[in-house]
């Protein structure tokens, strides 16, 4: 008798449940309330979906608040970036409930740049290259020689760096130095915004290569990949950490051949001291570390200033350590090396194109 009762009850809820269909809701500065789906904003109007009208497409500034069932991604007027679902706080206020910059935060309308923007894509290329020569002539007749170039590239959710250093050096008509370093790493970013995903982490996977003479390495083939932390990304300062699992192959000559699994550490810093001069301090090392071998590690580090001159034209003064904790045999296991170099750097920003 019991069941029986409860049948009709359960039919009417059903039948209630089947026909309620969630709605966004805007409400007009009048007082006029309009139920749909939020879409986005395309040239400061908001585009509503509605059964009754097909899209309506409001004025933001007419807007008084809106009120969402799903997160939709807001930009505010700051630049940051929210993604969360939108709940009534006030008469004038929303209340974002997300896991962006602000959470569980009261905002005004007033500050809504955008709803669901439309992504777009811009290629930022910088780059930098240095060249310096130092030559002697008298009791000893030597040549120094140095280039290094580098290229960033970075777009939506990616980056790619590449770096080339190239040492030489002649005293007395006989090679004294002679090394190189190339290196190619590929970043790739979250597009979440919670703690454990948030934009700000990456993947990196990247591959270098190493060749010093008069240290008896014919070449180091390093490959690697792991998780990255971007700190800060400024017009002025870029500061990331990263870390992860690295193999390395070692090809000498004086002894056998080496490869090993080894655990990486990179951090790469820099910073425009002055807003309206580019003067720039810039620090960047990385370490590698043997995972069977604790004694064993190559530890590369560069620490120095750019100085602008003219338009793109610079100067370099910088300071390097190389060591390698377990050299080959008759070789150091320290490099020092200061420089002071000219060179050019680039930038250039591609035009936005809808994706």
């Amino acid at each position: 008798m019991k069941t029986a009762a409860l049948r009709p009850v359960v039919v009417v809820a059903g039948f209630l449940l089947t026909f309620h269909v969630p709605a966004d809701e805007v409400i007009i500065n009048n007082g006029d309330r309009l139920t749909g789906s939020v879409k986005a904003t395309r040239e400061d109007k908001l585009i509503l979906e509605t059964s009754y009208a097909g899209e309506v497409k409001v004025q933001l500034s007419n807007i008084q608040r809106i009120v969402t069932d799903k997160p939709v991604r807001i930009i505010l007027d700051d630049d940051t970036q929210v993604t969360g679902v939108l709940s009534a706080s006030g008469r004038t206020e929303m209340m974002i409930r997300g896991t962006g910059g602000l959470k569980h935060q009261p905002v005004s309308m007033a500050r809504v740049s955008s709803i669901n923007p439309a992504k777009t894509s811009t290629v930022q290329v910088t780059g930098q290259f240095n060249a310096g020569l130092d030559r002697d002539r008298g009791n000893t007749d030597s040549d120094q020689y140095h280039i290094d170039a580098s290229m960033h590239l970075r777009w939506m959710n990616s980056r790619l760096n590449m770096k080339m250093v190239g040492d030489l050096e002649r005293s007395n008509n006989k090679k004294s130095k002679q090394k190189g370093r190339l290196g190619i790493k590929y970043d790739y970013f979250s597009e979440a915004e919670d703690f454990l995903f948030h934009r700000k982490w990456y993947l990196w996977s990247g591959v270098g290569f190493e060749h010093d003479k008069f240290a008896d390495l014919n070449l180091r083939t390093t490959t690697g990949i792991g998780p990255g932390f971007q700190i800060i990304e400024t017009e002025r300062t870029d500061l990331s950490a990263e870390g992860g699992p690295s193999y390395i192959w070692e090809n000498v000559k004086s002894s056998e051949d080496n490869d090993y699994a080894a655990a990486r550490w990179a951090l790469k810093f820099e910073h425009q001291i002055f807003k309206s001069w580019e003067l720039q301090v810039f620090h960047n090392h990385h370490l590698r570390w043997s995972i069977e071998d604790t004694g064993n590690y190559v530890f590369n580090s560069e620490i120095g200033l750019r100085i602008p001159i003219i338009e793109r034209m610079q100067a370099s003064v910088q300071f390097n350590i190389d060591r390698n904790n377990s050299p080959a045999p008759d070789t150091k296991k320290n490099d020092y090396e200061t420089l002071i170099t000219g060179g050019l750097s680039l930038i250039h920003i591609s035009e936005p194109t809808s994706l």
